[in-house]
């Protein structure tokens, strides 16, 4: 397996040109930035913050997946996912006690702040918020998204460019 960066958006589709009539089936890839909570064994408290991804200017947040691979023990975790360490703008979770997967509904509120900023990269912070002292627990934060334009616009745009 190998890795490569590109500058983005990457498109992909076999008809480039034409009208939407014609069939145009150009598209942006979805991508994703996880995190790795590891052992939370001992977090206590409301804010345990941590700067999990920085996702490029512009890009669409799709969805925000929590796996809790090893359930919180010893208290419930709820989560918060903010562009700054405390902040709730993008997503909070209701009480999370078992292993699984966590898809929280986001507000209207949430859905506008998923346009990130269109003048610089956006980071993102989730904010573990432990109902007692954990004796143990792992997550696993899933950031999936769009890389637009630096602008926020949605390439391509039906013209035959």
């Amino acid at each position: 397996m190998s890795l490569a960066t590109f500058s983005g958006p990457v498109r992909s589709g076999t008809v480039r040109f034409g009208t939407v009539a014609q069939g145009r089936n150009v598209g942006l890839l979805v991508l994703n930035q996880a995190y790795d909570t590891g052992d939370v064994t001992g977090v206590t408290g409301a804010t345990n913050p941590y700067l999990i991804a920085n996702l490029p200017q512009g890009s669409y947040i799709q969805n925000i997946v929590i796996d809790a691979l090893v359930a919180p023990t010893g208290g419930t975790a709820t989560f918060t996912v903010g562009t700054a360490s405390g902040g709730s703008q993008l997503l909070t979770t209701s009480a999370i006690s078992a292993g699984g997967r966590t898809t929280a509904a986001p507000t209207a509120a949430n859905l506008l702040a998923w346009q990130t900023s269109t003048s610089a990269d956006t980071p993102i912070w989730i904010n573990i918020n432990a109902s007692a002292t954990f004796s143990a627990g792992r997550f696993i934060v899933t950031i999936v998204y769009v890389q637009r334009l630096p602008d926020g616009t949605v390439a391509p745009t039906y013209n035959n460019v």
